[in-house]
């Protein structure tokens, strides 16, 4: 059995790479947390000396190159490195990103930000500003990053606009993930984990070549945990979660140029929703809901919730794909010509069912169903030419053409609860409403009562009462793409690209009251009354767009192992239309766009031992999208301007005592609005303590949400021998900044900056048959809180979700 290694690199997590050696043509070697031993001798010619760093390959440009010859900055994360952390999703994986966040508490709307920009995809009309390709096939929707990861290869982080090679819709970068292909031998690996929690994952993939021209690869995952958090008024747990997923890979190579990658899986996930918890209560809003549950309490690091509606999500999705490789070689001048054709086609719902109001008290629901589908193409043509028209040195290239075509249905409601009528003679209600303070009272000595009776009484006039979107929106987008490089000299490049994209889509919207009140002649839905809407028809809107977006990168390699880059990119977001408007009104928002300056060091020193790598960069934003709570719900609107600026980087230094490796990330990170009037104020006025609902303000200048200043990662590994078994023991310290994590920047919102640390001891027999991980997360088990938001239905109050506390686990693995 042949071995290669590969180590972490430039702008990588801190990661060493070791791959079984495959077909040259097939696939890129994988990226791990420290090497492992060979089965077998290396070959001198291809192995550095023991003790250097190995080379990591990538296919960040659309073709496999050395991560260091990328101008890009990239974060490669190996499969072994993420299951050797207990990362089982991309969300644990982020922390060792530098300028990366990903919230996935929320399965079916998450948050990926990259360098402070990002998507809250609570709204579904927001399409994701971090596109997701994996197996090259783009993902159209941001539930998909919360589908499940297994049997992965690495995983690819690229920071920036990358409109020009991967279109529309990564205009804060792309997570590019790639799943094990089978490979010359057969084999197979098993994984099993438990802990905290119940947290329980087996994983397993085996495959090969069955012959000559066919080989197939297996694989699957089973995940179920408890979660932390407790909700003991319904005696469950919140955050328990159950995901289940396949993947068979077909591989064929009816002739010796040609191969034929079938691509089959499936996912599906479900769980209780939702995971929040109550925070800052005001004294009537405390009282209201003691009435329904005594126990009721605001303090959001307990892991303890107390809501009634025991509500759930299921989500899940399907693909097909068919990966098409030709090795065409020399043609007409041109060298290593290849042609790729990818078609793929995938579908993916999310059925979720939740209350609103976080509360005992059964005031309001919402019932959801998204269905989407997709059916996508890629044609690319890469060579390489001795010149370019008989001038400078080597010339390779890639140009292409992408098409895509989608359906998103949307059917939504918002739903009256049971004690919805008690609710109505609250002071929370009439401050929402807009009612004279002196009816109210002052919320202490003197409120209405908001009696938990008064909801009984009234739910017969309340039952069905409801507002309900409809909404459809089909989409079609087709691409053309091209970039090459050109190496003018033995130590100087420039990379020119290109892409033009051009996209239309239909939308279909509606929204509709109806209630109990309404069918007995009396027009006053309580719900729609709530929320301020009406009754809208907005069908056959349309928007078509089209986009250039330029790349134009200088390279210099250097002798001594430094390279440097310079680069310009471009890239857009798609407008579109709200899907949850209440009125009907002002339905469209902008394309999004970015332009970004880099300014790249990669760097190999200290003979081959010590990599460092750092970006400067600084992006401007126009016409930011951005989600907005109203006091009742949530709004979307183009922000104006945002300007983002700073550095990242990473280092593995191989250290003299060769037992001693150590790898670290860092980022800085100054994100701001350069001007956003007309902004969302707090719900509650910071320095007087007044409600102030649908008031303004102005951020021009001020930070933007979701955007730490500083984040950095330290992860010492040591290598050893343990009663002759190959042992290692690392230990991470995370340090993640300080940041707001709502739009409007309100202090109470504001979470601190922390330390967080991590470690784990693996054991692996000395030819690798077995490997025993034990390890710890957040070991000094910090309570920290993801996000706060404003509640809805209690002004000046709050939702927070609170982060993972202290995680062990075991993990045992067996290769075969």
């Amino acid at each position: 059995m042949n071995w290669r290694f590969c180590a972490a690199a430039l702008l990588a997590a801190p990661a060493c790479v070791v791959a079984q050696a495959q077909e040259a043509a097939s696939e890129a070697p994988a990226v791990i947390a420290v090497p492992e031993p060979p089965a077998a001798a290396p070959a001198a010619a291809t192995e550095p000396a023991q003790g250097q760093i190995q080379e990591v390959i990538v296919t960040a440009q659309k073709r496999e190159q050395s991560l260091q010859d990328v101008p890009i900055s990239v974060t490669a994360i190996d499969g072994s490195f993420m299951k050797d952390t207990g990362a089982a999703d991309l969300a644990k994986v982020s922390v060792y990103v530098p300028n990366v966040r990903v919230d996935s508490h929320d399965i079916g709307s998450p948050q990926v930000f990259i360098r402070g920009f990002g998507t809250n995809a609570f709204n579904p009309s927001f399409e994701s500003s971090v596109g997701l390709v994996q197996d090259e096939i783009y993902y159209g929707r941001p539930g998909y990053f919360t589908e499940s990861l297994f049997d992965v290869d690495r995983v690819e982080v690229l920071r920036g606009p990358q409109g020009t090679l991967f279109g529309k819709n990564t205009i804060a970068g792309v997570y590019n993930v790639s799943t094990k292909n089978p490979g010359p031998l057969w084999e197979g690996e098993a994984h099993a984990s438990y802990g905290s929690d119940e947290q329980q994952t087996v994983e397993a993939g085996v495959g090969g070549m069955l012959n000559d021209w066919a080989g197939l690869r297996v694989s699957g995952l089973y995940r179920h945990q408890d979660g932390q958090l407790y909700n003991s008024y319904l005696d469950r747990d919140e955050e328990a979660f159950y995901q289940k997923a396949g993947r068979i890979k077909l591989r064929l190579t009816p002739g010796e140029s040609l191969r034929s990658d079938l691509i089959v899986q499936s996912s599906k996930t479900s769980a209780p929703f939702w995971p929040y918890q109550l925070y800052r209560l005001d004294s009537d809003t405390r009282n209201y809901l003691q009435s329904f549950d005594a126990r009721v309490e605001d303090n959001p690091y307990d892991f303890r919730t107390e809501f009634n509606t025991a509500g759930r999500i299921q989500k899940g999705s399907s693909t097909a794909a068919l990966n098409n490789k030709w090795e065409i070689g020399d043609l007409a001048g041109l060298h290593d010509a290849s042609g790729v054709l990818i078609l793929a086609g995938s579908r993916f719902h999310i059925d979720q069912f939740n209350e609103l109001d976080v509360s005992p008290a059964d005031i309001a629901w919402l019932d959801s169903h998204e269905h989407h589908k997709q059916l996508s193409a890629e044609a690319r043509f890469s060579a390489e030419a001795d010149s370019l028209f008989g001038l400078g040195q080597k010339v390779d290239f890639v140009a292409g053409g992408f098409f895509y075509d989608s359906r998103y249905q949307l059917r939504a409601s918002i739903n009256a609860g049971a004690d919805l009528g008690s609710y109505l003679l609250t002071r929370d209600f009439c401050e929402l409403a807009g009612v004279s303070p002196t009816l109210c009272g002052d919320g202490n000595t003197v409120s209405l009562p908001g009696l938990a009776i008064l909801g009984t009484l009234t739910s017969p006039l309340t039952r069905g009462d409801n507002f309900a979107f409809d909404y459809t929106q089909d989409t079609l987008s087709l691409a053309g793409f091209g970039q090459m490089t050109w190496y003018l000299t033995e130590h100087w490049a420039i990379t020119p690209g290109l892409r033009l994209n051009r996209e239309r889509k239909k939308v279909d919207s509606s929204g509709t009251r109806n209630c109990t009140l309404d069918s007995l002649g009396v027009p006053v839905c309580v719900i729609a009354t709530m929320l301020s809407a009406q009754n809208y028809e907005a069908s056959g809107l349309s928007r078509s767009e089209a986009d250039l977006s330029p790349k134009f990168v200088l390279q210099y390699f250097g002798d001594s192992g430094v390279n440097l880059y310079a680069s310009y990119a471009r890239g857009f977001k798609s407008g579109g239309f709200n899907s949850l408007s209440y009125t009907g009104d002002n339905l469209g928002f902008e394309p999004e766009k970015a332009q970004t300056y880099e300014l790249g060091l990669k760097s190999t020193l200290l003979d081959n031992t010590l990599r460092f790598n750092a970006t400067l960069y600084e992006t401007k934003f126009r016409n930011l999208q951005v989600l907005a709570f109203n006091g009742v719900f949530f709004d979307v609107s183009n922000a104006g301007a945002a300007t983002s600026r700073g550095v990242e980087g990473d280092l593995l230094w191989m250290t003299p005592w060769n037992p001693l490796q150590l790898m670290g990330s860092f980022g800085w990170l100054d994100a701001k609005y350069d001007h956003y009037s007309g902004a969302p104020a707090p719900v509650r006025n910071p320095q007087t303590g007044a409600l102030q609902i649908g008031a303004t303000q102005d951020l021009g200048g001020q930070r933007i949400a979701f955007a730490p200043r500083a984040t950095a990662t330290l992860t010492p590994t040591l290598s050893f021998s343990l009663f002759e078994l190959d042992a290692r023991v690392s230990g991470d310290v995370i340090y993640q900044g300080d940041q707001y994590t709502d739009t409007d920047l309100d202090p109470a919102t504001h979470v601190a900056a922390y330390f967080e640390y991590a470690a784990r001891l693996i054991v692996s027999s000395p030819q690798q048959a077995w490997t025993l991980t034990l390890g710890g997360n957040n070991l000094s088990d910090k309570r920290v809180l993801n996000q706060v938001i404003d509640a809805t239905f209690f002004p000046g109050s709050y939702f927070a979700q609170q982060a993972a506390g202290r995680q062990l686990y075991a993990m045992l693995s067996f290769r075969f």
